[in-house]
């Protein structure tokens, strides 16, 4: 089951935000991404938080059975709602509205994708990038020329892909610079790791290089 958390970030467009909410059986907001499913016009079957930013205009449109209190202080929103989702039943969460703004936030909401590594694909997603874990090996069944770019969160070793422009052979790869901005050349490539969290920003448009 595919479930949508809109968080209180920089929502994407319109109509990614539509299509994300057409494909999920479930749409949660995480505590003030509420205001921003809501602004967006989508219908919200949860919220989940410690509700210190969802307005009272937007907690006044949903009946009170849909808000689901966390005041633990030892997780942030996303990750209460990423755990809510969970329980629900579901193996794959979109996360839309979860980049731009703080900088520590940003980040911060990254390393949610890698905390619940074999429980649910997690995945966030905004007009340029759809990011998730890469488990193993990934498939990008994308045109050549799409971006596509590996960051490591810590070390990651024995990293192997078949079909981007510059491929590797059982590299080792820090949290660094290195792995941004490679491209599909050779449509569908893969991307296997053999330890560690290594993340996939899946492009959602062409760049090719000169």
């Amino acid at each position: 089951m595919r479930a949508l958390i809109v968080a209180n970030g920089d929502p994407p467009s319109a109509e990614l935000l539509n299509t994300l909410a057409a494909r999920a059986a479930l749409v949660v907001a995480a505590d003030a991404g509420l205001d921003k499913a809501l602004a967006a016009g989508l219908h919200v079957d949860a919220v989940v938080g410690d509700f210190d930013s969802v307005s009272a205009e937007g907690r006044a449109q949903l009946p009170p059975e849909a808000f689901h209190h966390d005041a633990a202080l030892d997780s942030t929103d996303l990750e209460k709602a990423v755990a809510f989702c969970i329980e629900q039943g579901c193996d794959t969460v979109d996360i839309a509205a979860a980049s731009g703004g703080r900088a520590d936030h940003a980040l911060a909401n990254l390393s949610v994708i890698t905390r619940f590594r074999g429980k649910a694909r997690v995945a966030i997603i905004d007009d340029l990038f759809e990011i998730s874990l890469v488990e193993h090996r990934e498939t990008i069944d994308a045109p050549p020329g799409t971006v596509v770019s590996l960051v490591a969160i810590g070390r990651c070793t024995g990293i192997t892909t078949h079909g981007l422009r510059w491929d590797l052979s059982g590299y080792t790869l820090e949290f660094s610079p290195l792995g941004v901005h490679n491209e599909v050349a050779r449509p569908p490539a893969t991307v296997e790791v053999a330890a560690g969290d290594l993340l996939i920003f899946r492009g959602r448009f062409i760049e090719k290089h000169q």
